[in-house]
């Protein structure tokens, strides 16, 4: 039994909770946190007492293990200054493996850790609103509002946030239950104006996975079944509102029978409907006079448009904008455009909707935009979900020749790059990055091992903690999370991925309040009040 002092415990509870504020807001606080952490592990328990107690957690082992493979790995490595800087981000893998694989939480601290959580979750998202209130007139990426950390981080955060809160329900007081429904209606909100799709989709994901883990728990079988049945009824109500929405939107109305062949003015159309790009039923590229759009937008704008510039987008917005009000790109086309029209194009609006909607139903639009982009032309600059299925093709062209050892710790960058340039050209260098998921990263980096390790990782993780159900609930938010993002490859995805993995890689402790912890079984009393 691993004996800490009152003293040390109360300054790991501290710097659990310090770390735990740090994570929504500033790498710097989560580098203190961490140093801290280990200074104060060194300490007490001391290397070799700690290092004792951390031989004996499974779990924690395989979190460090990843971390050695970095090091193995650097003999198959060229670029030792991307290795070295990628080392370095990674360190909170072993330092938070070892401190918190070996020294005993309580479940006591766990809700002390939650709480110190939703401050530093207020303190992100009320940063972040100010900043939505300043915005000017045109701005889109909502995703800037949110500064310190990834948007991505911040929004898994906020649902690990609300999972702990319904892990802790019947534990709470009153006053503590009215603060966590507050707790989650702030994240919708703000995952509503964030326009966050992957924290709303992850969210409704564990709330779904939730009810079915309570109703096998209570073992009746009428009630597994009505649960499966909603989820099923749910599921097939959003694939048919999608589809019939991208069938009213993105798919041809019925062809005229005859098409003017030229303007009102006399000039010819340049019919390109053939593109097959569609807004809002009509063909973006028929019944388009170039010249006689951008004569009529310059007598209508002080933004101007020249026929002899690079302008794109600009032009494209225009036609795209002009076709979804079913006016055709031509001077008269133009004219009929209301000056609220003429405001939200020189704001950037391709169409009505991105000026009338907001939230997660804009997100939807544009999501649904670029399906339609990515399946007529292949273009997926428009969409960070497609942008991901060539990133995922790119990596999978630099595993083939490397399956069995990978490129090495610090190539991947250079290797993922390389096969930029030879599969896709003329793709603007900014979109020449990462796979975005971090088990194709692995596999590019250490081949089929470094690949099984991490899917080892999480089967064993879930084996021996199936039975708490917020352990599943950050196993399961971390494996979506690999899938779509490079979660281990930033310093707020590592912390994020190490702090969670090593605090459930054992039980809580029973005893909450002696500081001579045990920690053999799950707690399921206590209150935060």
């Amino acid at each position: 039994m691993l004996k800490l002092s009152g003293t040390t415990h109360r300054v790991y509870t501290f710097l659990l909770c310090f770390l735990a504020f740090g994570m929504p807001n500033l790498n710097l606080l989560m580098s203190l946190g961490v140093i801290l952490l280990f200074i104060t592990w060194l300490i007490s328990p001391g290397l070799k007492k700690g290092f004792s107690k951390f031989k004996e957690n499974k779990v924690a082992l395989l979190i460090a293990g990843l971390f050695v493979l970095h090091i193995i790995w650097l003999i198959n490595t060229s670029d030792f200054d991307y290795a070295t800087k990628d080392l370095r981000v990674k360190l909170p893998l072993p330092i938070l493996a070892l401190v918190l694989g070996s020294i005993p939480i309580s479940k006591k601290q766990v809700k002390l850790i939650f709480l110190a959580l939703s401050l530093g979750v207020w303190l992100a998202a009320i940063s972040a609103y100010i900043r939505y209130f300043q915005l000017p007139d045109g701005f889109t990426d909502y995703r800037e509002i949110v500064q310190g950390v990834s948007h991505i981080r911040l929004s898994l955060l906020m649902v690990m946030l609300i999972m702990a809160i319904i892990y802790l329900w019947k534990e709470l007081s009153v006053l503590w239950k009215i603060y966590g429904v507050i707790v989650l209606i702030n994240t919708l909100v703000f995952f509503n104006v964030l326009q966050s799709a992957t924290g709303i989709i992850i969210l409704i994901l564990l709330l779904c996975a939730y009810a079915v883990y309570f109703v096998i728990g209570i073992a009746k079988p009428r009630a597994v079944i009505i649960t499966v049945s909603l989820l099923i009824i749910g599921l097939a109500a959003s694939v048919f509102y999608s589809v019939n929405y991208y069938h009213d939107y993105f798919v041809a109305k019925p062809k005229e029978k005859s098409f003017d062949k030229k303007t009102a003015r006399g000039n010819d159309y340049a019919d390109l409907a053939e593109t097959g790009l569609i807004e809002n039923g009509n063909s973006t590229f028929a019944y388009f006079a170039n010249d006689e759009m951008i004569e009529a937008w310059n007598e209508r704008s002080d933004v101007k448009m020249l026929a002899d510039t690079n302008d794109a987008s600009l032009n494209f917005t225009l036609m795209r904008y002009l076709t979804s009000k079913g006016l055709r790109k031509d001077y008269a086309g133009v004219m009929g455009l209301t000056e609220g029209d003429i405001h939200n194009i020189e704001n950037g609006f391709p169409n009505e909707i991105y000026a009338n909607e907001s939230g997660l139903k804009l997100r939807f639009h544009s999501f649904m935009f670029g399906l339609h982009v990515y399946k007529v032309t292949g273009d997926v600059t428009g969409s960070s979900f497609f942008q991901r299925i060539l990133f995922w093709k790119v990596a999978w062209n630099v595993i083939k020749p490397n399956w069995a050892f990978g490129v090495g710790t610090g190539d991947v960058k250079n290797e993922m790059k390389a096969m930029h340039q030879e599969m896709h050209p003329h793709l603007d260098e900014r979109y020449w990055l990462r796979a975005h998921n971090q088990f194709l990263t692995f596999f590019v980096a250490f081949g089929i091992l470094g690949i099984s390790y991490f899917f080892f990782l999480f089967g064993y993780t879930f084996k021996v903690r199936r039975k708490n159900a917020l352990a599943l609930a950050f196993l399961l938010i971390a494996f979506i999370s690999c899938l779509t993002e490079d979660t281990v490859e930033t310093q707020a995805g590592v912390t994020f991925f190490a702090f969670f993995f090593s605090l459930f890689s054992k039980p809580f402790n029973e005893n909450e309040t002696e500081p001579n912890l045990k920690y053999e079984s799950d707690i399921h009393g206590g209150s935060l009040t």
